[in-house]
């Protein structure tokens, strides 16, 4: 069972923020809204899913003889691969029911709730688990994946490395360590991580995007738009385009980043909106101008926007016209 880690999305947020990492502080810097409204969706979510538990508990048919803990674990494993992950959760219940020790059904009771996104709970069952696996190294890289999840990166690294120790081949782990070392800004060894991990992984595409992101961010524009030129290929997703975009801005490919962008953006407007905040970051300020009043010209509803980063612009051309007169 493969369980995703969180990849790098966009480079830079298009707000005017400085580079960043989306692994785990995705909800923070893409939020905004108060913890008010952050608990009540996380109330409204739990209800749904509470309903979507009732639902699957109230439509399963009726199993006329009982089930073994191993028949039980195989339909859970039957609806994972049809991507009912919440089915799936429930069989694997049931199958614990059964045999409350069985080390594989906790082995995948904890990679689904990790999915899920639910890292405090899926320790819990890696405790449970600990004792009664040792040191396998599935059960070492799964514990370490909910450490990481709750941002415990010392914790997980240890993890992790335990885990390699016993399987050196163990992609996940190398990955993850990939994500830790760029989380600490260590660029170069997250680097050979992400590359150590696409070696037994090579089709996957968030190895190879998050080994794109940590090159851009270790300054390595060539390497990085060459791995993200192999994404695009193959993915229509617009993260790929946006990143692809800021990769070709940085070696001075100004109208190809902007065609990205396109790619990238929801319409022409936005676009260039993106562009002229690059170009304010660059210090570009007469481009980032342009680059504003051409996304205000194209949708007026970009106006707020646009134009107090035309305004942002024009300051700080006029500082730096006014030291050249000094």
């Amino acid at each position: 069972m493969n369980i995703k880690p969180h990849v790098f999305e966009a480079i830079r947020l298009f707000s005017g923020r400085n580079l960043l990492f989306v692994i785990l502080a995705a909800s923070l810097l893409f939020g905004g809204c108060s913890s008010v409204n952050d608990n009540t969706a996380k109330t409204l979510e739990k209800q749904i899913e509470l309903q979507q538990v009732r639902h699957e508990l109230t439509t399963e048919p009726v199993i006329s003889e009982k089930k073994t803990a191993p028949e039980l674990e195989q339909m859970g494993d039957t609806y994972f691969r049809k991507g009912d992950i919440n089915r799936a959760y429930l069989y694997y219940l049931k199958g614990l029911n059964v045999e409350p020790n069985r080390i594989s059904l906790l082995q995948k009771q904890g990679r689904l709730l990790i999915k899920k996104k639910k890292y405090a709970e899926a320790e819990l069952v890696y405790a449970r688990l600990t004792p009664l696996a040792g040191d396998d190294p599935q059960t070492l890289t799964g514990h370490s994946m909910a450490y990481f999840g709750q941002g415990r990166f010392e914790e997980a690294e240890q993890g992790f490395l335990a885990a390699l120790a016993k399987k050196e081949d163990d992609w996940q782990a190398h990955e993850y360590l990939g994500l830790i070392h760029s989380q600490k800004q260590e660029y170069d060894q997250a680097i050979v991580q992400f590359k150590t991990a696409l070696a037994y992984k090579p089709k996957d595409l968030s190895i190879t995007n998050n080994l794109a992101v940590t090159c851009y961010l270790n300054g390595d524009f060539a390497e990085a738009t060459r791995l993200l030129e192999n994404l695009a290929a193959r993915t229509k997703d617009r993260k790929i385009y946006n990143n692809l975009a800021l990769a070709h801005f940085q070696l001075g490919h100004y109208d190809i980043a902007l065609e990205y962008f396109k790619k990238g953006s929801d319409n022409e407007a936005a676009a260039y909106n993106n562009m002229g905040q690059e170009y304010l970051f660059a210090k570009k300020f007469e481009k980032a101008i342009e680059a504003f009043d051409k996304a205000i010209a194209l949708n007026p509803k970009y106006y707020t926007a646009a134009q107090k980063n035309m305004d942002q612009a024009k300051r700080q051309l006029a500082s730096v016209l006014a030291k050249a007169e000094e």
